[in-house]
């Protein structure tokens, strides 16, 4: 006779509320749900749908200004809503362990590694100082860490956001705890690193028989990782079941939208305009080349960061550089931006070598070429206006006076579908969408002839993420522009580039146009990431795409 696996976590009826200086506000209300020894239960939905609060709850760890209103969590038989400070230090990392969304704010900058995974075990009496840190070490090894013993002595700094991710998961699982709460986890990360992370989780738990809550906004990693899948929005569970069920057929018309989101689940979408295969490149790099000096103190000699690249974008097309981080694809863009000088190699813009322009004529290409950045939330002045963030390229290439460059703002907020009363808010009283649509808009506010998109959808929910994917689209369409598409995310690249150039280690590894790269991938590391896209387990429809940028493969 099977025995049925032991309950480990009981969410009852739990509301949560935050105080405001308008009054409270209702995160959570009315969420139920549960997790079994072994099983991983994905908690899904968008920014502000309450699934990071429920988490938070969960371990106790939510903000001053949050109170939890009604309701239960049952721990193992333990009240964790009526529990006392010394309850939960007696449970938080014994019983639960939590592995937070950013590790570059969730670790002791000023700590070694190994101290920091040390801490848990000491703070629990479970071993002395010596037996901590040497079990710290095989915490790190089992997280999936390369040489253990040397992270254990280094400082979070030192350490790659995929490796300081790995110390996160170590420190959550140490002391083995029964369950895991795992808060976006690998949002902020390659699919590469993703994929290993999520596989070394679910081995580190299958052999504990550890229970984990995950809280994504990814269905694709919702889809692939998890026994059941919990869908909230505004606070409320909408739907739960399996994936088949939540996934594969979708009772709710919320689930049904953030399906049609996902960029790993719903496949490919036609590109905003076909391009001619003889279209006349708007931007056009050869044999770039970008060294960059090492340190003295650690042996001096130079990195060689980008090697060889060369890509040409056709004019009203899209090229997509993709690979992991390290790969050099970010440091192209900058040097085909002008914004770095290259050691060697050629950029040509509109056909015209500016590989070393300077002064004045540096300055009007600057209005030919514009960028969008990865995180909305600083690439933004927090101290200007809409109106003036979105003005000011106007201001500084003297474009037009006050009135009409007032004017054109409004055109612009229209442009990217936002009330021109945007313009007298500040960024940090627009969401995450709106700020990159703002960001969008001061791009295009000089009409320029290529717009560099630096990740730009990377630090966005999925619907929120398909909303400025689309937008990105119908601007191609109207206005012509070009774009340099910079992605490590080959789900989103699928949906809007017709060209995909791949780099590894600074070098091209494989380009051609999208259909044919996704098709038949000629190369082992191009298989390598379409393999780890999230949402592998639903089979993914063929690109359409059609031009052929920077040769063929």
């Amino acid at each position: 006779m099977t025995t049925a696996p032991e309950r480990l976590l009981t969410v009852d009826d739990l509301a949560v509320s935050y105080r405001t200086r308008h009054g409270d506000v209702h995160a959570v209300r009315d969420v139920s749900l549960h997790v079994d020894e072994g099983e991983t239960v994905a908690v899904v939905g968008e920014s502000g749908s309450g699934k990071s609060t429920t988490a938070a709850a969960v371990v106790r760890l939510l903000a001053p200004a949050a109170r939890i209103e009604r309701g239960t969590i049952d721990l193992l038989g333990r009240d964790v809503v009526q529990a006392s400070p010394r309850e939960l230090q007696a449970v938080r990392g014994l019983l639960v362990g939590l592995v937070p969304q950013d590790p570059t704010v969730s670790l002791n900058p000023v700590k070694r590694i190994g101290d920091q995974v040390a801490e848990v075990l000491r703070i629990h009496g479970l071993a002395d100082r010596r037996a901590a840190g040497i079990e710290a070490v095989e915490a790190l090894r089992r997280a999936g860490l390369p040489e253990p013993e040397l992270r254990a002595r280094q400082y979070p700094h030192e350490l790659s956001g995929g490796m300081r991710q790995r110390v996160l998961i170590a420190i959550a699982l140490v002391a083995r705890p029964r369950l895991l709460v795992a808060d976006e986890p690998t949002s902020a990360l390659d699919v590469t690193v993703q994929r290993q992370i999520l596989d070394h989780l679910d081995t580190l738990t299958a052999e504990t028989g550890t229970g984990v809550l995950l809280i994504t906004h990814d269905l694709g990693v919702a889809a692939d990782r998890a026994d059941r899948i919990v869908v909230m929005s505004q606070g409320r569970v909408v739907e739960a079941g399996t994936p088949d069920e939540v996934l594969g057929s979708p009772r709710e018309a919320y689930t049904r939208q953030l399906l049609a989101a996902a960029p790993s689940l719903r496949g490919a979408r036609p590109v905003s305009v076909p391009v001619a295969l003889d279209a006349p490149p708007a931007l056009e790099v050869r044999g770039l080349v970008k060294d960059f000096p090492l340190p003295r103190s650690g042996g001096g000699g130079t990195l060689r960061a980008v090697d060889d690249v060369s890509f040409r974008v056709p004019r009203g097309g899209t090229l997509a550089l993709v690979g992991e981080s390290g790969s050099g694809k970010s440091t192209t863009a900058r040097l085909a931006l002008r914004l770095a000088e290259p050691t060697a190699g050629q950029v040509l813009v509109g056909g015209r070598d500016v590989s070393h322009t300077r002064g004045s004529e540096l300055r009007a290409l600057r209005r030919q070429m514009q960028v969008v950045y990865q995180n909305p939330y600083s690439s933004l002045d927090p101290r200007w206006s809409v109106g003036q963030i979105v003005g000011e390229p106007l201001r500084a290439f003297g474009v037009g006076d006050r009135r009409t460059r007032a004017t054109r703002t409004a055109e612009l907020l229209d442009l990217v579908a936002l009330p021109v009363s945007v313009a007298q808010r500040r960024p940090a009283e627009l969401s995450g969408g709106q700020r990159q649509r703002v960001a969008i808009a001061r791009a295009l506010s000089v009409r320029p002839d290529l717009v560099v998109l630096d990740e730009p959808v990377s630090a966005l929910d999925v619907s929120v993420q398909a909303q400025i994917l689309d937008l990105l689209a119908e601007l191609q369409r109207e206005l012509g522009v070009t774009y340099l598409f910079i992605s490590h995310d080959l789900a989103v690249v699928r949906q809007v580039a017709h060209d995909v150039v791949v780099l590894r280690q600074g070098r091209v590894v494989e380009r051609g146009t999208v259909e044919d790269v996704f098709a038949d991938p000629q190369h082992a590391y191009t298989a390598e990431l379409l393999a780890a896209i999230p949402g592998a387990r639903r089979p993914l429809e063929p690109a359409t795409a059609g031009l052929v940028a920077g040769g063929e493969r």
